[in-house]
């Protein structure tokens, strides 16, 4: 499966979520309060920003300049989760 999400670049998001990162609440907060859920947006005196692909692999290491291959995409699941008749949440538990 490492293969898989190797050759679609997720192993760095898989990497990026289970990394131990330090939370740092004041900045969270601070961020918070200059977004914008109307615009999706920061907004700051001089008028709104948003993060660019630029921040977002400053940020986190992910891979920003790859091709995209969308077809990658389009093939079916090799494993399926069976939902149906398992007896809800408990059920589904005890199956995986």
């Amino acid at each position: 499966m490492e293969v898989y999400w190797a050759d679609r670049k997720l192993d760095q998001c898989i990497r990026l979520l289970i990394a131990d990162m330090q939370k740092n609440e004041s900045m969270t907060i601070a961020a918070a309060y200059f977004w914008s859920d109307t615009t999706n947006t920061f907004i700051f005196g001089p008028g709104p920003d948003i993060p660019t692909l630029a921040d977002v692999h400053m940020l986190t290491g992910l891979d920003i300049s790859s091709a995209d291959d969308p077809l990658v995409y389009n093939r079916r699941a090799e494993y399926k989760v069976n939902t149906c008749n398992i007896g809800g949440w408990t059920g589904y538990i005890q199956e995986y």
